[in-house]
């Protein structure tokens, strides 16, 4: 028998270790294990993994941490990021320096706000299914610098163990990961808003998306709580032309 290739050593040294932190959790081996592995190989601030709604939407399926949500939750407010276009462009997008100017200028909202948020550099990789982008792993880097041969061979391998995990991974039992609930109870709820802000609108799903992350920008708000705005009745969107979002107070005030 011939050896191994050092490809597939290393896809099954990490494979071990995605099972490992499973096995150690006593849970069925899922992304967040993906992710956790990705966050200590690559050096991670945090690591995020997206998946794609439909052509127009996409959101995260799992976060490793608070930052991450921070991050994740502003890209697809404001449309940009590595993660936008590495889906977009279907290939790996390396931002290893968001102070240098090119960086800036190709996310002149985006890289000051994860600046400030201690990320200094982000590597997306895309996650396939066949010839289809379906999803993106980022990696969130608290110091600058660009990625080695190493790495972009681990970010691909990783993003090849989310596809993998999305579509075999048996979902975690409620309260197993606190933050990832909470996480995912906050996209249930930009969803649910999306459809209020439709039947308000009197458009589709789309619309109503883009005009829910264009009031949480302008405002300075996180696009979850603009939706829990949209939930209770506090924020009404108006069909006419050029018309603002009603506000009304909150409940039980004059």
């Amino acid at each position: 028998m011939g050896s191994r290739r050092p490809d597939e050593e290393r896809r099954g040294w990490l494979w071990s270790r995605v099972r490992r932190l499973a096995a150690d959790e006593g849970l069925p081996v899922g992304t967040r294990h993906v992710c956790l592995t990705a966050a200590a190989v690559l050096a991670a601030r945090d690591v995020v993994v997206y998946q794609v709604a439909d052509h127009s939407r996409w959101e995260p399926v799992c976060v490793s941490g608070p930052v991450g949500d921070l991050v994740s939750e502003a890209q697809i407010t404001l449309g940009e990021g590595p993660a936008a276009d590495c889906m977009r462009d279907e290939h790996p997008v390396s931002a290893s320096d968001l102070t240098a100017v090119e960086e800036v200028a190709r996310w002149p909202v985006l890289g000051p706000f994860a600046l400030s948020h201690g990320v200094a550099g982000i590597l997306a990789f895309p996650v396939m299914m066949g010839a289809v982008v379906a999803g993106c792993l980022e990696v969130l880097r608290p110091t600058p610098g660009p990625p080695t041969h190493r790495e972009v061979a681990d970010g691909l391998l990783l993003a090849d163990a989310a596809t993998v995990t999305l579509l075999n991974a048996v979902p975690p039992p409620l309260g197993a990961d606190p933050f990832a609930d909470e996480v995912e109870a906050r996209w249930a709820s930009v969803h649910q808003a999306t459809g209020v802000a439709a039947v308000q609108l009197d458009c589709d799903l789309a619309t109503a998306f883009v005009r829910l992350r264009a009031y949480a920008y302008l405002a300075g708000r996180r696009l979850g709580d603009v939706a829990a705005d949209v939930l209770a009745h506090r924020l009404e969107f108006r069909a006419e032309p050029d018309v603002e979002p009603d506000t009304r107070p909150e409940a039980g005030q004059g």
